[in-house]
């Protein structure tokens, strides 16, 4: 009978969808409601409690096989899932939904086939398709957002460099560069396929509490134990008051600043960066990402911004990187001066294969900031670099990045 209910409102929500995509006779989209969960037998259970079913996220495992690719289903195994041999069950979660705020917007491509979404307890990816911003509304500007209703079901929790999200079933390809990779989940590529799961609710209006404020005088605390590091992961931060830092790469002064090391090694910012080839590759670049359209290359970029004047590791409290993509719309724009204070407003992440979250050599942790927009990164108009001060500056090299082989563009994470 659950089942029953289940298919039936999800037909009527198909439907729906249907008819509101049907030029010719519009009509309303449905908005879901708690009362549509429940007629489809559904009891809502919130993010963090999903997210603490996963385990440790120190846990990310290496990623070189199906077994040291950790992963956890909504719901129970079938016997051809038993191939991917870091991927466990949870049958009890089939019956679960979890219930979130839009905190993310694709508009401007810099976040990718992902919806983050905020219940007040924690934040999560939504691993889904393109041109997320039509179906999902985020005004950063009025604070208008909606609710979104995730029927767990058949869906997957995965873990790729301690990063928590939702998507579909464990994955493997090849990158750029030749090499095999695998994932603990996958994108729901198709809209019609992620609507049987993910159903938008009501508009509504982000409130002061739904986004983490951070400032010089209190990331020590927010930001800076490692039960606030972990559960503030996947949350919208307004980071007030925090200051660009160079590392590694000349300044407007003509000042190199020592880089910041990362673990053992030690990295330039701001840079462009190239993963694929196993050992990162790094190219001072002074915009906010690298896209060359002729050439069809396009890298992320990061750019540092601190607190903490002190720190010499990336995961040292106070140390977090702005990551951008050179897909977005504003990859090519210049970046603040070294130094420029400003207020940063995005999605907190991390991108480490193991983490102690309390900084220092042994710690592999580096924070990334991505935003939704280039108005979330307020910095005085006046700090930008020139474009003839970039064009001056920039090092030859960092023009010639490796070329890729085939396939999809640089992963660049």
């Amino acid at each position: 009978m659950k089942s029953l209910k289940i298919a039936i409102a999800v037909l009527i929500g198909l439907v729906a969808v249907s008819c509101y995509n049907d030029f010719e006779t519009p009509a309303p989209r449905k908005l879901y409601t708690n009362e549509d969960m429940t007629l489809m037998g559904l009891t809502p259970i919130s993010i963090a409690k999903v997210k603490e079913k996963f385990g440790p996220i120190s846990n990310t495992g290496t990623n070189d096989n199906f077994a040291t690719t950790k992963s956890l289903k909504f719901g129970t195994l079938t016997s051809e899932e038993t191939k991917f041999e870091g991927l466990t069950g949870w049958p009890e979660a089939a019956n679960y939904y979890i219930k979130g705020k839009v905190i993310s917007s694709d508009r401007q491509g810099n976040i990718y086939k992902s919806l983050f979404i905020y219940d007040g307890t924690a934040g999560i990816e939504l691993k889904l398709y393109s041109g997320l911003y039509v179906d999902y509304l985020l005004d950063l500007e009025t604070m208008k957002s909606q609710w979104v209703y995730v029927r767990l079901d058949g869906l997957y929790l995965g873990n790729y460099r301690m990063m928590l999200s939702i998507g579909g079933a464990p994955s493997d390809g090849i990158n750029t560069a030749g090499n095999h990779k695998y994932y603990a989940n996958s994108n729901l590529d198709n809209p019609k396929v992620a609507a049987l799961n993910v159903f938008p609710g009501e508009y509504t209006t982000l409130e002061a509490n739904d986004i983490l404020e951070v400032t010089s005088s209190n990331y020590k605390e927010v930001l800076g134990t490692p039960a606030n590091i972990e559960k503030s992961l996947g949350r919208l931060v307004r980071f007030k008051g925090v200051k660009i830092r160079y590392a590694g790469v000349k300044n407007q002064d003509g000042v190199t600043p020592p880089s910041l090391k990362n673990g053992g090694n030690a990295n330039p910012y701001p840079s462009w960066i190239v993963t694929d080839w196993g050992t990162p590759i790094f190219g001072a670049w002074y915009r906010w990402a690298y896209n060359n359209s002729e050439q069809n290359i396009r890298l992320y970029g990061s750019v540092l911004m601190s607190y903490n004047d002190e720190a010499e590791y990336t995961s040292d409290p106070g140390i977090y990187g702005i990551r951008t993509s050179g897909y977005s719309q504003f990859a090519m724009k210049p970046i603040p001066k070294d130094g420029t204070e400003g207020t940063v407003l995005g999605i907190f992440g991390i991108y480490s294969k193991q983490s102690t979250f309390t900084g220092g050599s042994n710690d592999w942790a580096q924070y990334q900031i991505s935003v939704s927009r280039i108005e979330d990164l307020d910095f005085p108009k006046e700090s930008l670099l020139s474009d003839e001060w970039i064009t001056a500056n920039t090092p030859s090299e960092s023009l010639n990045p490796p070329v890729k082989n085939a396939g999809d563009d640089y992963d660049g994470e």
